[in-house]
């Protein structure tokens, strides 16, 4: 017992070595959106929709916090795979929709043929990272949240407006230089993101007033 100690006490330190180099870990995430939105309705909402995403918020560089690890940085960047999960669970609950890449104005809408703009803004990124100590490995678990909201405009003024959050969580062995938490990360991203498209698309495909407005 005294030896399998040592050896213990042996590996922490050996982390926390590590752990004081420091380094960053890219987090890479895929895209995640949603083919199974729940909706009242069997019949997408009718027209021809622009599509504008702020997603910029997406981009942070995360943190463990505690000391194990804590030299380490995991930047992550996914601001162009929500707005591609955005436009895929769109696309699954409205009859067209294109992507724009500026808010359009009244009289663009109408030139541009759209029956409306549907809006999509990131309002913020919450990621947490915390060490859960291990007899032989450690491992690292990230627990993040977005907040995003959705609207539908058009030249008359707002047809829908909600915010929603979405969570995702996931623990990755550390490894020995903590680059296990780059794949936590991104894996907890994917799982937030799924659950944003979802809640997103369940707005979109059951707002009211826009429905009854596309079947005018």
């Amino acid at each position: 017992q005294h030896g399998e100690w040592d050896m213990k006490n042996t590996l922490i330190a050996g982390m926390f070595l590590v752990s004081l180099a420091g380094c960053a870990h890219n987090a890479a995430v895929n895209i995640a959106p949603s083919y199974d939105v729940y909706s009242n309705y069997s019949e997408k909402v009718k027209g021809h929709y622009a599509l504008y995403v702020d997603a910029k918020e997406m981009s942070t560089v995360a943190e463990v916090k505690g000391y194990a690890c804590s030299a380490h940085s995991y930047p992550v960047d996914a601001s162009s795979q929500f707005e591609t999960s955005v436009l895929k669970t769109f696309e699954n609950l409205v009859e067209s929709v294109e992507v724009v890449d500026r808010p359009l104005n009244g009289e663009e809408l109408v030139a541009g043929g759209y029956r409306a703009q549907l809006v999509v803004r990131v309002k913020d990124l919450d990621i947490d990272m915390n060490v859960i100590p291990g007899f032989w490995q450690n491992k690292i678990e990230a627990d993040i949240e977005i907040a995003a909201s959705v609207e539908a405009l058009n030249y008359e003024g707002k047809m829908l407006g909600s915010t929603i959050e979405g969570d995702g969580d996931a623990e990755r062995e550390a490894g020995s230089f903590c680059d296990g938490g780059s794949k936590a990360v991104g894996e907890a991203m994917s799982i937030a993101m799924k659950e944003t498209m979802e809640r997103l698309g369940e707005r979109l495909a059951n707002a009211v007033k826009l429905r009854t407005e596309a079947s005018s």
